[in-house]
């Protein structure tokens, strides 16, 4: 018979951690949900227009004529080649469904009866508004490239981008609803401790 045995340097006493450190299941859920749209998103490139993660390069060209230290329409047109259609109604279809889990695991936070420490509640909604903003720099990257005079794109292909970028403003309304409910839930719970 063999006996193994295990040293660990510092023990993990999970007993030990206040109540307001310790999320629910629910709360871990949203992170997961999150730290997923997060991946894919920087997999992808970023889907953003300006090198500091906002639409300001397009209009600095369009008002300004500044000009923009990397055409990130252009590097994307590039990358897509002669798919670009299905290359980008795909990546428009996975934020939207990245953009819908968020959304979903949020409203399972906001509407769960189990006590949230404020303070955890409190980063997911600062967690949750940081992806609403994204999904929206990507929308707007995901317009910017659709009607771009280099891509290209017949009627059809233009409808069909029109339509899942419609997919895409329905999942970015849910997540503010959503995004909404959690600030509800954290309005509710201070009040109830303050009375």
């Amino acid at each position: 018979m063999t006996l193994a045995t295990a040293c660990v340097s510092q023990p993990v006493d999970i007993a030990a951690r206040g109540s307001a450190a310790m999320p629910v299941s629910a709360q871990e859920d949203l992170r997961t949900a999150i730290a997923t749209f997060r991946m894919r998103q920087n997999e992808a490139g970023g889907w953003t227009l300006g090198g500091d993660g906002t639409a300001r390069g397009l209009l600095g060209r369009l008002v300004g004529g500044a000009p923009v230290e990397e055409d990130a329409a252009a590097a994307y047109l590039e990358q897509a080649g002669e798919a670009l259609p299905s290359y980008l109604a795909g990546d428009i279809v996975l934020a939207s469904g990245l953009v819908d889990d968020v959304a979903s695991a949020a409203l399972v936070v906001a509407s769960t009866r189990t006590p949230l420490p404020e303070t955890l509640l409190v980063r997911d909604i600062a967690e949750v508004e940081s992806v609403l903003a994204a999904a929206r720099r990507a929308r707007t990257f995901f317009q910017a490239v659709s009607v771009d005079d280099r891509a290209g794109l017949d009627a059809n292909q233009r409808v069909t981008l029109s339509e899942a970028l419609s997919r895409l403003d329905t999942s970015i309304a849910h997540l503010v609803g959503a995004a909404d409910a959690l600030a509800d839930r954290r309005w509710a719970a201070s009040n109830a401790l303050t009375g």
